[in-house]
């Protein structure tokens, strides 16, 4: 479960990464309702590694399993996103970070700790939405043999 979960946390974090550098490079970095697509990438990473653990545990997987599979996904895909962020607006991100002070989007405290501000929001963001994914998930990829207690 941990190394499947690890794998598409990397190719998720790389996903992102990749989103993030292709909006830069066509100059929509500014528009932050594209980050909507990064909920996307996520969905797809965590839905592939409930995907492959199934797989991989012959098909029959226990609910908390898959969600934890898909948390292990989401909490690597976001921090090492969340990293890559941070050095990206150390070393080059002047113009992104004073779009976003300008904006209020992170709050007031964006411009005295950036590095903290930002890694704290996307981490947020990240883990929230891996869990709702990974919840949402595994409705579709739990066990079918599955009854309810004390139902008919």
């Amino acid at each position: 479960m941990e190394k499947i979960g690890l794998k598409y946390g990397l190719l998720t974090a790389a996903g992102l990464v990749a989103y993030f550098l292709l909006m830069k490079a066509i100059g929509l970095v500014h528009i932050v309702e594209l980050r909507f697509l990064n909920g996307l990438i996520m969905a797809v990473g965590v839905v592939l590694a409930i995907r492959a653990y199934k797989t991989v545990s012959g098909g029959n997987i226990g609910y908390f399993k898959g969600i934890g599979t898909g948390m292990i996904t989401a909490v690597t895909g976001t921090v090492l996103f969340g990293a890559f962020m941070v050095a990206y607006i150390k070393i080059a991100g002047g113009e992104l970070l004073e779009m976003l002070s300008t904006r209020h989007y992170f709050g007031d405290r964006v411009a005295t700790t950036p590095g903290l501000v930002i890694f704290s929001v996307l981490l947020l963001e990240g883990i929230i939405s891996g869990f709702m994914i990974s919840f949402i998930a595994m409705q579709y990829f739990k066990r079918r043999d599955y009854k309810v207690p004390n139902s008919p």
